[in-house]
């Protein structure tokens, strides 16, 4: 369980976009801290709906669709209340948020660079509509926070190993542009509304029953399949995986410490690695499998370092999970699950992400 710097007990909070990788191990940890926790979600993006549409989503939709409803059945049984939205609705958003919340958390997003770039109209319906909707009803609700995730794309190329919130943004691609301008905007309504809002930057994202096909998990389900390990990018680029037990923590911390008003954080790890150094680490659970590093081809900045420290200083922020401990608990998760189950992937096509 997070260790709780701040008081959750009997909060009421709403998860808009709820149901995904980060929504669902965020509500699960805010019910075991006492919160009452509602989960808002459409289900059109890493849903079961989109499995079974999405051309794309083929690929071992079995698989998936385990982990999928693995999700549901936690938020179930944990006393999470469950609500179907379509947050591009202005009338239904509205009509959810009058029943008063004290932390409002926005995931909904279209949460892949690379399918953002593709399919732009795609990401700007799941994305930038939801959040005109929310900013709106919640501009005259001072005693809401709510909490924005946004992405370390935003700083599109980095041109030094490490940067913090002080950085300039050059954001890279249609789901950064619309993630910095998202922020731009809650800076600006902040000043002339009742708006109390935080955002949040995470970083390669990893961790139990996510489907979004970040490097993380790529290259975990190809060795598992006992096929190479193929890595489209420089052999000395990093990133700064962050393990989702340690974006939970943050996010929390977001949501209720007083001082995260009007901020904008840096919530990872806070330690760049070398994407590379994941093979190292499976080759002590699949011995025999070989790597590949071919020409970079990717819809995601260069990037390194985020800088925690002003999390870590302003609202206690603590990471526990570097890639050697978190990547290694996240292996035994599939590794213990295949004891259960067959598990069998198909080829998967990989992004740094």
């Amino acid at each position: 369980m997070t260790k709780s710097y701040v008081e959750v007990k009997n909060k009421r909070v709403l998860l808009i976009g709820g149901a995904g990788f980060i929504g669902h191990n965020l509500a699960l940890e805010l019910r075991a801290l006492g919160a009452e926790v509602t989960v808002a979600d459409g289900f059109h993006v890493n849903s079961l709906l989109n499995l079974a549409t999405e051309p794309d989503e083929s690929q071992d939709m079995f698989i998936y669709q385990d982990f999928l409803y693995e999700r549901i059945n936690l938020l179930r049984t944990s006393g999470v209340n469950l609500v179907i939205l379509d947050a591009a609705n202005r009338y239904e958003v509205g009509k959810l948020l009058s029943q008063g919340f004290d932390v409002v958390y926005l995931l909904a997003a279209v949460s892949h660079a690379s399918r953002s770039n593709l399919r732009p109209v795609l990401a700007i319906e799941n994305g930038l509509m939801p959040f005109t909707n929310v900013v709106t009803e919640l501009s005259t609700h001072s005693n809401t926070r709510l909490v924005y995730m946004s992405s370390s794309t935003v700083y599109g190329h980095f041109t030094k190993d490490a940067v913090d919130e002080n950085d300039s943004c050059k954001p890279y691609g249609i789901y950064a542009l619309l993630k910095h301008v998202s922020e731009q905007i809650l800076e600006e309504t902040a000043l002339y509304s009742e708006l109390n809002f935080s955002v949040v930057r995470p970083s390669a994202l990893y961790g139990e029953r996510c489907i979004s096909r970040r490097v993380s998990q790529i290259f975990l389900e190809n060795a598992f399949a006992g096929r190479d390990l193929i890595f489209m990018g420089d052999e000395n680029e990093k990133l700064d995986f962050t393990y989702i037990r340690d974006l939970v923590q943050g996010l929390i911390l977001c949501g209720f410490h007083p001082r995260a008003q009007s901020e904008i954080f840096n919530i990872t790890f806070g330690d760049a690695q070398p994407v590379l150094r994941l093979c190292d680490i499976l080759k002590d659970f699949f011995p025999n499998i070989d790597v590949q590093v071919k020409e970079r081809n990717q819809a995601t900045p260069i990037r390194g370092t985020l800088l925690n420290d002003k999390a870590r200083e302003l609202i206690g922020f603590s990471p526990e999970w570097s890639l050697e401990r978190g990547y290694r608990n996240y292996i035994n998760w599939y590794v213990n699950r295949s004891k259960q189950q067959k598990m069998i992937f198909n080829s998967i096509s990989q992004f740094n992400e």
